[in-house]
């Protein structure tokens, strides 16, 4: 307890660990059971052990909700044109894994009664078309600096090649 004194006691969700401390200070004698973990706050006790968001509902609706910016980003990059023809399609083509991978998780819900990363066959064939997603981004880009690195080698050849000509005529 003296060492107790000397820091302070973290918070943990606005719940003070003396409470733990305190309840469990004969863990050698009498072990804690979950229920000496609940915690207890305007006289509603709270279990920091059981979720009270379900963490599939939240991933769905965010994964819903981030194809609005997504469609935003493809809109304003065709708009642009600067980038490379190929690394946009590679862009287009993660709609194609999105389309995918929606029914795909739902024949590994409804035939295996799992999720579709426990499904080894349907999520390798989901992932496939995300890794040929990133060789199109990666394989344009590619191009994009290769052609931009060969404009700079021909424009430093033509400036070379004025600046030899001007010192000639002198």
């Amino acid at each position: 307890m003296q060492i107790q004194s000397i820091f302070k006691n973290p918070n943990f969700m606005g719940f003070s660990s003396s409470y733990l401390l305190l309840n469990c200070s004969n863990f050698h004698r009498n072990p804690c059971n979950r229920e000496t973990y609940l915690f207890h706050r305007r006289g509603n006790s709270m279990d920091p052990w059981a979720p009270n968001i379900d963490s599939g509902s939240i991933a769905s609706q965010l994964f819903a909700f981030s194809l609005f910016p997504y469609l935003g980003f493809l809109y304003f990059i065709t708009k642009s044109k600067s980038a490379p023809k190929l690394t946009l399609f590679g862009f287009y083509f993660l709609l194609a894994f999105v389309g995918a991978t929606i029914p795909a998780g739902i024949y590994a819900k409804v035939h295996y009664g799992t999720s579709l990363s426990n499904v080894d066959w349907l999520h390798g064939g989901a992932e496939s078309l995300l890794t040929l997603t990133n060789l199109f981004i990666v394989l344009g880009l590619r191009e994009a600096l290769r052609k931009s690195k060969n404009e700079e080698e021909k424009e430093s050849k033509a400036a070379s090649g004025i600046k030899g000509e001007e010192n000639s005529s002198i």
